[in-house]
C-alpha cells in the first residue's frame, strides 16, 4: 500500500488513473467497472477520483481519449525516403497492430468507445477519425504537387473515411484473435485504400500512377 501513495504530480497522477481504467476497461464490460474499483486499485480516495473524473462516463471518455492519443502518435510513422505510399501505407498499419500487441488493454478500451450512441465518446471519435484522415491525405496528395480539384478532394476524403473503418476492423479482428497474420493484414489494408483511391473519377494523372505503383 505504500507504493500505491507515492506522491505523485496531478499530471503523473491522472496519467496512472487513466492507465488503470485502460486495463481494467479494457478487460471487463464498461458496466460492470466500478469507479470505487479504480479508487481502490490506485491507492487513492474515492474524493480524489472525482476531483479528476466527475463520474464513469467522463472517466471511461478520458481514457478513450488517451488511448486515441496513444495511437496517432504510435502510428505516426515518418516517410522513408524512396518508399512508395502503398509502403508508407503498409507501415503504419503494422505499427497501428504493434500498438495493439503492445497494449492490449488500452486497445480495447479504445475499440469499446467505437460506435458508441453517446454524444461524447461519438465526438472522440470523430476526432481521432479526423486526424488519421488528415495525415493519410496530406501523404496522398504530396504526390500531386498542388491542390486537388474539390469533388475529387470530397470523394477522396470519403473514400478514405471508409478504408479507415475496414482497417480499425481487420485490426480488432486480430486483437480478437492474435493467430491473424499482421503481415496479410498490413497487405489487405495497404492494397485496399490505394484500390479504393484509384477508382475515383478524376484523379490528376500523377496521383493515379502513384496508386499502381506498388
Amino acid at each position: 500500500m505504500a507504493e500505491s501513495r507515492r506522491r505523485l504530480s496531478p499530471e503523473d497522477r491522472r496519467n496512472e488513473l487513466l492507465a488503470l481504467g485502460a486495463e481494467v476497461f479494457g478487460q471487463r464490460p464498461y458496466d460492470e467497472v466500478r469507479i470505487d474499483e479504480i479508487a481502490e486499485r490506485a491507492g487513492v480516495s474515492r474524493a480524489l477520483m472525482y476531483h479528476y473524473f466527475p463520474d464513469k462516463r467522463a472517466f471511461f471518455a478520458a481514457v478513450v481519449r488517451a488511448e486515441g492519443e496513444r495511437l496517432f502518435q504510435a502510428t505516426n510513422t515518418p516517410p522513408e525516403p524512396g518508399l512508395t505510399l502503398f509502403g508508407q501505407v503498409r507501415a503504419g498499419v503494422l505499427a497501428y497492430l504493434q500498438y495493439d500487441e503492445q497494449h492490449p488493454h488500452g486497445a480495447w478500451a479504445a475499440y469499446m468507445g467505437m460506435g458508441r450512441s453517446d454524444p461524447v465518446l461519438r465526438g472522440i471519435e470523430d476526432i481521432d477519425n479526423d486526424r488519421q484522415a488528415n495525415r493519410i491525405i496530406d501523404r496522398v496528395t504530396e504526390t500531386t504537387g498542388g491542390a486537388l480539384d474539390s469533388k475529387v478532394e470530397r470523394d477522396l476524403r470519403a473514400t478514405v473515411y471508409g478504408w479507415l473503418a475496414f482497417t480499425f476492423e481487420l485490426c480488432r479482428q486480430r486483437l480478437i484473435d492474435a493467430s491473424l497474420d499482421a503481415e496479410l493484414i498490413a497487405d489487405l489494408c495497404a492494397h485496399g485504400l490505394l484500390d479504393a483511391i484509384g477508382r475515383v473519377p478524376g484523379l490528376p494523372s500523377e496521383l493515379a500512377d502513384a496508386m499502381r505503383n506498388r
